[in-house]
This record gives C-alpha cells, sequence and structure tokens, in this order.
C-alpha cells in the first residue's frame, strides 16, 4: 500500500475557512482528517500540506510514527504552529486509511476505548450568537435576556457545562478580544470582569444550578488581570477557567493562587511543548488538539501529563 495523493478541501464556514485533508492510496483507499487553522493561516497551511507531501507520497501509509518523524526532520527548523498542523493533518488522516485497511476503528490502533462516553459542553456559548449570528443563522445575542434563554436552551439540549467567551449582547453584540489583532491591546482586567459577572448571571437565570459554566480567557489578558478576574469570578463555581500564557511561570502562578481549576494548551504543540507547563504545575486541564497535534502527539502529551 502507497499513499498516491494528499489534497487540501476548503469549506467557507462563513467567517473563516476550514480545510479538510484526503489522503488517497494507490488502491483507492481514502483518509480524512481536519486541518483548520483559524488564526490567520488557512491558506498558507494548505501550502505547507502541499510542500511536505513529497515526504508521504509513494510511501506505505501505515508506517505512521515513521512518517511523522521524517515529516518533522523536513520540518525541524520551523517547528509548531502551522507547520505542527499540517504535520497532524497528514498524520490524522494516513490513520485513518491504516484503521480502514485493518477494518477497525482508530482508537482501536492506541489500545482501545478507556470509557463507554464522555461529558460534553457546549462551546462558545453565546460567542457565536454576538459575533456572527447573521452567518450561523442564529438568534442574535441583543440582550441579557437573550441569553437567560440560551442559557435554559443549554439545560434542555442536555448540556451540563457550557464555556463562554468575554460576551457583550446589545443592538450589535460584541465579544472582547483585546489580546488579537482587532482588539488593539488594550487590557482592562477590572472591565473584563464586571462583563463576565453580568454575563453569568444571566446564564445563571436560565441553567439554574443544572449546568456549570467555564470562561475561556484565550490570550486577553496578562497573569495579574488573569488572577484579578478568576478571583472575581469564585462565586460562579467554574468548572475550569481557560488561559492561554506562553510562560511555563507565569500560567503556574495563576494556577496556585486561582481559586478555581485551570485549563490551558490550546495553543502548544507536542510533548516537548507541553512539558515544561506540566513540570511547572501550570495546569489542572490540559487541553490538547488532536487536530493540531496528531493523535500520535496527543496520546503522548497524555502520558506525560500522567
Amino acid at each position: 500500500m502507497k499513499v498516491a495523493s494528499l489534497e487540501t478541501l476548503f469549506c467557507d464556514a462563513g467567517w473563516r475557512p476550514w480545510i479538510f485533508l484526503k489522503a488517497t492510496t494507490e488502491d483507492g483507499l481514502v483518509g480524512w482528517a481536519e486541518v483548520t487553522d483559524s488564526h490567520g493561516s488557512p491558506r498558507g497551511l494548505a501550502g505547507i500540506v502541499e510542500d511536505i507531501a513529497p515526504v508521504v507520497v509513494g510511501r506505505d501509509p501505515r508506517a505512521g510514527e515513521r512518517l511523522y518523524w521524517d515529516l518533522y526532520r523536513h520540518t525541524r527548523q520551523s517547528p509548531g504552529s502551522v507547520i505542527a498542523k499540517a504535520i497532524a493533518g497528514v498524520e490524522n488522516a494516513l490513520l485513518d486509511i491504516k484503521a480502514k485497511a485493518l477494518g477497525v476503528p482508530v482508537y482501536e490502533l492506541f489500545g482501545g476505548p478507556t470509557r463507554e462516553a464522555i461529558p460534553l459542553y457546549w462551546s462558545h456559548c453565546g460567542t457565536t450568537r454576538a459575533r456572527a449570528w447573521e452567518v450561523a443563522c442564529t438568534p442574535k445575542l441583543a440582550s441579557y435576556d437573550d441569553v437567560a434563554s440560551l442559557g435554559r436552551e443549554v439545560v434542555e439540549r442536555g448540556y451540563r457545562a457550557y464555556k463562554t467567551n468575554i460576551v457583550v449582547p446589545g443592538d450589535e453584540p460584541q465579544v472582547l478580544m483585546p489580546g488579537f489583532g482587532e482588539g488593539g491591546g488594550t487590557q482592562n482586567a477590572e472591565e473584563i470582569a464586571e462583563v463576565l459577572v453580568r454575563l453569568l448571571e444571566a446564564f445563571r437565570v436560565g441553567t439554574g444550578d443544572a449546568a456549570r459554566p467555564i470562561v475561556d480567557l484565550n490570550f486577553n489578558l496578562e497573569p495579574e488581570g488573569v488572577v484579578r478576574v478568576a478571583r472575581t469570578l469564585e462565586p460562579f463555581d467554574l468548572l475550569w477557567l481557560e488561559v492561554d500564557l506562553f510562560d511555563p511561570g507565569a500560567l503556574a502562578h495563576v494556577r496556585h493562587v486561582a481559586p478555581m481549576p485551570i485549563c490551558s494548551g490550546e495553543n502548544l504543540y507536542g510533548s516537548r511543548g507541553f512539558r515544561p507547563f506540566l513540570e511547572a504545575g501550570g495546569m489542572d486541564v490540559a487541553s490538547v488538539d488532536v487536530i493540531w497535534n496528531g493523535f500520535h502527539q496527543a496520546k503522548k502529551i497524555a502520558d506525560l501529563a500522567e
């Protein structure tokens, strides 16, 4: 069995493109993977897949570990970021081929399932209705009454937790992102804390005690601002507070003083990327993105966390 081609396919998601990778063998077996970059480089990511394709085309897709390290060595002077995402997409598509060839689910290639069910939370709850409600064909988050209604919807749909962002409902609802390109870099922890308190109070009107909140701060605050917001949100019994920081010591400081569990790691790549954060005790919950790390590295990160 040999890989014949790798192809990236774009899907218009309205406010961002989603990218899927199609790997095809010479005998027509097809493997699929999501290989999306949602932070500014989707077409660049597709170009990287095209650039690294010669490393795997013509080779046996079942030798996943060997192919991963060949791809890593091919790109080792530019580790992480879109390079890691491209390699992960190729790896996952080839795993799909291997599993199909063997007639088993992919999880059987990693020791089999460890549980029969996992709890789900509603991610970006309210965020889409504030930022892209027209594109997503959802009701606009025009008021805090709408937030309460969304909270009731969370419970009605069977979720026991929901994750939201720094959302401000209104005639022109907003998602505050001061740490990103459109945010201008101005960070005001007190303002963000006030916004989140009002938002979570409205959600609680709808959910009662039936669903717990998660707040994702992303890169929107510096460490001391995160701590200030965390202490303000203590009464809401967060399942966890999600924070992105690239300094292991700073993240460990946040975790040690915050009154709720800290989740992080969404923007880290590979076991080498996670290791200093885990050794520093920087997170209670490791957010390992399988799409961006690939199954092999994701499993290694999980083992390292254990």
